[in-house]
């Protein structure tokens, strides 16, 4: 992800071969995850920020601190520009995998990273390492209904299932959604319904 070249355009970003990042669509989905992962307030771990949406969401929630973690420069560029006049954001240009032992502890970690070969190893470091108490742990869900034939989209759909749900206590809120028929999206127009993950570090 890091040396990708990307394209960014009004309503998503995509790669140079056309593989879609983010899209616009996809802000309402974003609100829901920074509501639950900042139902607790304090401080707030974010990794990925991609159009800047599930970020300002979480800045529209009463927290004391908001770390964003960013391994590509261009959106790590963009994310210092739209962090100038908020003093709680913190922004880290890096894999989060390399910075991890000078990270402290968090109320709320989100977590969207794409095309991150550290992947499988994150839910066990958030549960283990990152999370305070009762801290409160999500991340992106692209295995809703099976929701794409995306060759990588599948192969994070199996890293999910393995290391993020399997032998964690996972608990859904699910909200309607109406993804746009697009090809190449991570979401199907098919499906009305996304399952928001959280997992509550007891």
């Amino acid at each position: 992800m890091k040396n990708s070249k990307l394209e960014f355009l009004a309503d998503r970003i995509i790669d140079e071969n056309g593989n879609i990042i983010m899209m616009s669509w996809e802000d309402p989905v974003m609100k829901k995850h920074a509501e639950i992962i900042c139902s607790n307030g304090g401080d707030i771990l974010e990794i990925g920020f991609g159009m800047g949406y599930s970020s300002g969401h979480i800045q529209n929630q009463d927290i004391k601190s908001h770390t964003i973690i960013e391994i590509h420069p261009e959106v790590a560029r963009r994310a210092r520009e739209w962090a100038k006049d908020k003093p709680t954001v913190i922004i880290i240009e890096a894999d989060w995998y390399d910075v991890i032992d000078d990270l402290k502890t968090y109320d709320g970690i989100f977590y969207d990273a794409e095309l991150d070969p550290n992947m499988r190893k994150f839910s066990k470091y958030a549960t283990e390492k990152l999370l305070k108490k009762d801290g409160i742990f999500s991340f992106y869900n692209t295995i809703t209904g099976e929701m794409s034939d995306n060759r990588y989209i599948s192969f994070r759909n199996n890293i999910l299932k393995r290391y993020f749900i399997k032998n964690n206590n996972v608990k859904y809120e699910t909200i309607d959604i109406n993804p746009p028929d697009f090809p190449g999206a991570y979401i199907s127009s098919t499906v009305n319904e996304y399952n928001v993950p959280f997992i509550v570090n007891k």
